[in-house]
This record gives C-alpha cells, sequence and structure tokens, in this order.
C-alpha cells in the first residue's frame, strides 16, 4: 500500500509528539512541515526527521503530495487553519480546542462535507487503552446503567497573560485547554443523550476563563466538570452505576482505569501507561479512516466536537451576562 504522507501546519513541542507517533505506524510519514518562521520551521525539520520546511503553509499544501495535514497551531488559528486544508482537499487532524465557537466548527464540517473532505478533532485521549478499558467495562454492563459521574482536571498556569495556555488572543483558557478532555472523555463513557447543562466560570483578570464548571443532565445521568488553572489536584473521572463505579486515573495521559463492585471494593485493576505515546491509535485510525473513504471518525464523530464547542459557548455566555 502506497506511504500516507502527513504534512504538519504549525511547528508547536506537541507536533514533536505527533512525528514520534507517526515513526511507529507503518506506511506513515511525515513528509513537510510549515510555519510562518522558516527557522523555526527548519529547526523543528531537523529536530524531528522531517524531509521539508517551509514558511508558506499555503506553499507546502501546493507543492507537497500530502495525503493528510495535521494542525498544531494555537486555538485562535485553527478555523483559518481547517479552512485552509479544505481548500486543498487534505484531510486533516486539528488539535484541541477544535475552534473557539460552535460556529465556526459547524462552518469547518459544512464546508469539509460539501468538498467530501475527512476533518477530525484531534481528542487522542479516547483511544487509550484506559478509557477503552472503562468503555468496554460499561458496555459489559459491569457497572450497571451510569447515574452519576464527574470529571476534575486541574494545574495551575501561572499568570503570564501572553502565555498560550493564558491569552485570550491565542484561544487560551481553562475549558479550551483541559476542560475539552473533561467533558470529551466523560461525554463518550457516558454515551447517553444530552438533555440539559448548566455552567459556571471565573475568569483571570486579563480575560480568558481561570475556572469552569458544568452540571449535566443525560438520559439517565447527571454528570458535572471541574477544571481550573488555580488549583492543583489529581485528574481523576468517576462514573458510577447500581452495580459499581469506575474510576479512571489522569484520563487525557492514560493514568489506568479501577472497578469497583457493589460492595465499593476493588474488582479489577487496569495499568495505563504513562510513557505510550496515545497520539499512535489515532493517527491509525485517522489513516485507516481516509482509506475508506469516511468523511468523520467513528471514536471522534463530529457531533461530539459540536457539542464540547456548545458548552463552551455556554460557559462564556453565562459569564458574561453576570
Amino acid at each position: 500500500m502506497k506511504e500516507f504522507r502527513f504534512g504538519i501546519i504549525g511547528a508547536a513541542k506537541i507536533g514533536a509528539k505527533f512525528c514520534d507517533a507517526v515513526s511507529k505506524v507503518p506506511g506513515v510519514t511525515v513528509a513537510a512541515v510549515s510555519s510562518k518562521s522558516l527557522a523555526r520551521a527548519e529547526e523543528f525539520a531537523k529536530a524531528n526527521g522531517v524531509p521539508a520546511f517551509y514558511d508558506s503553509y499555503e506553499e507546502m499544501l501546493q507543492k507537497e503530495e500530502l495525503d493528510g495535514v495535521y494542525i498544531d497551531t494555537t486555538n485562535n488559528f485553527h478555523y483559518e487553519n481547517m479552512l485552509l486544508a479544505i481548500e486543498y482537499g487534505k484531510p486533516f487532524l486539528c488539535e484541541k480546542a477544535f475552534t473557539l465557537t460552535k460556529a465556526q466548527a459547524e462552518d469547518v464540517f459544512a464546508k469539509a462535507k460539501e468538498k467530501g473532505v475527512f476533518g477530525m478533532e484531534a481528542m487522542w485521549s479516547r483511544y487509550l487503552p484506559a478509557v477503552q478499558k472503562a468503555k468496554a467495562w460499561i458496555r459489559e454492563g459491569r457497572i450497571g446503567e451510569i447515574a452519576l459521574a464527574n470529571y476534575q482536571f486541574c494545574f495551575v498556569s501561572g499568570n503570564d497573560p501572553e502565555h498560550r495556555l493564558n491569552a485570550p488572543s491565542l484561544g487560551g483558557g481553562a475549558n479550551r485547554d483541559i476542560g475539552v478532555y473533561a467533558f470529551e472523555i466523560m461525554d463518550y463513557l457516558i454515551d447517553q443523550p444530552l438533555l440539559e447543562a448548566k455552567t459556571m466560570q471565573s475568569r483571570f483578570d486579563f480575560g480568558s476563563d481561570s475556572s469552569d464548571g458544568m452540571l449535566l443532565r443525560y438520559q439517565k445521568a447527571i454528570a458535572t466538570t471541574q477544571v481550573s488553572f488555580l488549583s492543583v489536584a489529581p485528574e481523576i473521572g468517576w462514573f458510577c452505576g447500581d452495580r459499581g463505579s469506575i474510576q479512571l486515573l489522569r484520563g487525557h495521559g492514560g493514568g489506568g482505569a479501577i472497578l469497583y463492585g457493589k460492595d465499593r471494593a476493588e474488582v479489577e485493576r487496569f495499568a495505563g501507561d504513562p510513557n505510550e505515546n496515545g497520539f499512535v491509535y489515532e493517527i491509525r485510525d485517522f489513516v485507516e479512516s481516509v482509506r475508506a473513504g469516511k468523511l468523520e471518525s467513528d471514536i471522534i464523530p463530529h457531533a461530539d466536537t459540536l457539542r464540547c464547542m456548545a458548552l463552551f459557548d455556554l460557559c462564556d455566555r453565562e459569564y458574561e451576562v453576570k
């Protein structure tokens, strides 16, 4: 089978992890990288074994024979970068947060569908073995029907208003950096229609959100997320039913999962590998989906990304109303 060739838009630190993951997938390679800075693109290419580099995204898309594009720019540029990939008919994998608003995401998916281009949010954590093990336990009925769930993720981002984590101009803020994991992992495991949402948010003095909370009513479950750039605590998810519960440890990093029975005693433990490059799984799905002629992934379909963006919109609106 013909080698699958990726091009990278952006030359961020996370792109190095992507290159490492690609090197572990047979028949897939990173053929080129592009950045607004030629020096940065060259440095990235040399450090990660990428043969070609450009200081223009468009030039890379014009000159290189690419089968897919990985986008690792800051959040504020995702929308325009994906539209460029669609213009050139290139399937794209875009880092989270997918866009700044639901309207932008809807526009991206509509244009991709119109042109027959595969598009996907890089929610790699859904593919991790620990998350998939939790999914299997739930499907097997090990904890019964989920009635209660919670996901907490926090760390201290610092007070630099120019850092990509914080800067409003770059699409920074707790929700779009870590809230995306909390919701999209939890939503995937609950797997019930979402019926109602209430949100709450606090912000740094310089404008971006510092802490966010969601109260969600699913068809048969009540769930909450709490994320913060002002707190220190382990990343923990709980999924509870009438037969037992699952504790997900550092879900976005593959920390493992613990199954508890009706008597609250540990029944089974799945050990994750924190040193594993979890990007490998999403890359395989991306390549297989593109080759199969699909327009979206079965693991992270468009509807799931849009639901997440809608909740972030709600958080922002409810803050502004107060």
